[in-house]
Order: C-alpha cells, then sequence, then structure tokens
C-alpha cells in the first residue's frame, strides 16, 4: 500500500502538477450585472472554503483527543453508575402520605452495617493524559499555536509558523500533519501553487501519513478551481480507488457527480 501510495504521486508530480495556470474568466459579456454576480458567487466560494477549513480543523482536534485517550489507556466514554434501587421499607417518591406523617416526618435511623453516603454520585472526569516531551519542551505548544492562527484565519502566519515548525522538528510525529495543514493554509488563501507543492511533499515526505486522502482530494478540489476538470477527475478518481473506505472518498465521489 505504502509504494501504491507514492506511486500516485509521482505520477501526478511528473505530470507537471505546478505547470497548472489559474484559468479564471476575467472579462464579464453581460454587463455590470454579470460582474456583480460573479463576485457574489466569488465570495460564497471564500467562505465555503473557510468553512471547510475549520471544519477539517475540528475533526482533526477531535481525531487527535480520541487517539491520546486511547493511547492513555482511557475509555471513549467515562462509565455509567447505575441506578441504586431504595431499600424495602423506604417511601416511594411521588406517593401520597397521611396528613399526620406530614406534620411531623419521623427521622430514619441506618442500620449500623449500613455504609456511609457517597458525598456525590457524579463520576469525575479523568485526568488529561499527561504533555509528551520533546526535546526543545515547545514542540507541542508550536504546533498548537500555528493551527491556532488557521483557525482564526490568519492564513499567512498560519504558513510562517507551520514552516518553522517543519524546520525545527522534522522527525516529529506531528510532521505529517503539520505538513497537511501548510497546505490547508495555502489553499484557504488560494495560493493554489504552494497548496499542491505542500500536498505532493505530504505524500513524498510522509508516505504513512493519514492524511494522504485528504492531500488528494484536495489537490482534486485545486485543479476543479483552476479549470481543469479533466486532471480533477482523475485524481479524485485514484482517490476513490486508493482509500474507497474514507471520508474523503464519499467527498470526492460527490465532487465527481457535479464534474460530470
Amino acid at each position: 500500500m505504502p509504494r501504491l501510495r507514492l506511486s500516485w504521486l509521482w505520477v501526478l508530480l511528473l505530470g507537471g502538477l505546478m505547470l497548472s495556470g489559474i484559468s479564471r474568466a476575467q472579462n464579464s459579456p453581460d454587463g455590470e450585472l454579470t460582474l456583480e454576480l460573479l463576485q457574489r458567487i466569488e465570495r460564497l466560494e471564500t467562505e465555503i472554503r473557510q468553512i471547510r477549513g475549520e471544519l477539517e480543523i475540528q475533526r482533526h482536534q477531535i481525531e487527535t483527543l480520541v487517539q491520546e485517550r486511547a493511547t492513555a489507556g482511557y475509555p471513549a466514554q467515562p462509565p455509567t453508575t447505575a441506578a441504586v434501587a431504595p431499600p424495602a421499607g423506604a417511601p416511594q417518591a411521588g406517593r401520597s402520605t397521611s396528613a399526620g406523617a406530614l406534620s411531623q416526618p419521623e427521622a430514619v435511623q441506618p442500620p449500623a452495617s449500613a455504609t456511609p453516603p457517597m458525598a456525590s454520585t457524579a463520576v469525575p472526569p479523568p485526568p488529561a493524559p499527561p504533555a509528551r516531551s520533546t526535546a526543545g519542551g515547545s514542540e507541542q505548544a508550536d504546533f498548537d499555536a500555528a493551527v491556532g492562527e488557521l483557525r482564526e484565519g490568519r492564513y499567512p502566519q498560519a504558513m510562517a509558523d507551520l514552516q518553522r515548525f517543519l524546520s525545527s522538528y522534522p522527525n516529529s510525529s506531528r510532521a505529517g500533519d503539520a505538513q497537511y495543514w501548510l497546505g490547508e493554509a495555502s489553499y484557504l488563501s488560494r495560493n493554489y501553487d504552494a497548496a499542491k507543492e505542500a500536498f505532493i511533499n505530504l505524500g513524498l515526505h510522509y508516505p504513512k501519513s493519514t492524511r494522504l486522502p485528504d492531500a488528494l482530494l484536495k489537490l482534486g478540489y485545486i485543479y476543479g478551481e483552476q479549470g481543469d476538470v479533466t486532471r480533477a477527475r482523475e485524481v479524485l478518481q485514484k482517490l476513490v480507488q486508493v482509500y474507497p473506505d474514507t471520508q474523503a472518498a464519499k467527498l470526492a465521489e460527490r465532487r465527481l457527480q457535479s464534474l460530470n
């Protein structure tokens, strides 16, 4: 499978991924009304890209949290406490009582063998797993800061931080994710050539990354944005073929339907 993953990247690379130009309409044949409509569509496309980017970040954070909890030995869901049945002679809530009993309730003494009641029946959440130790002590902080810039829409700063992270921590377990988010930040800022380069480098330098399906999906999106429908279709079809059971493949199938 790693060899198969690398093969598509080399095919795409040798096919001239970095030579494609952005083809967009520059003139409006129908006057100012058409120009205004095109500008509105452009703004909507930008908003959609930003929303997709935010969803990607949130999905990544959830996946990372689940993996860290599993590595630390915590269950996916905290155990639920079973309801404790009341003693046989205890009064039940909602049952009517006599007027005399309501006027002066009788104090009930617990049996001598009964265990003292717990202060709270709520199950406290498990402690957070310890942070991974790094050589510089700031690897995780640097990664979180870069992703935070991306989440806030500060794409140039996010790209700079992610490039700095890759230079400082080339062997980090987060390096593959950082490479993917570098492409995502470039894509959201509509720097499509830089985004393609980042996504291709993800496959070349991190062939075992779980982000490869998402990188292929974004490459297909980019070619569609640039008007290269033929290559967009080829990339998305390759994604569905190599990674058929992924969420990225499902999104690719939807995009393929719109391209047909």
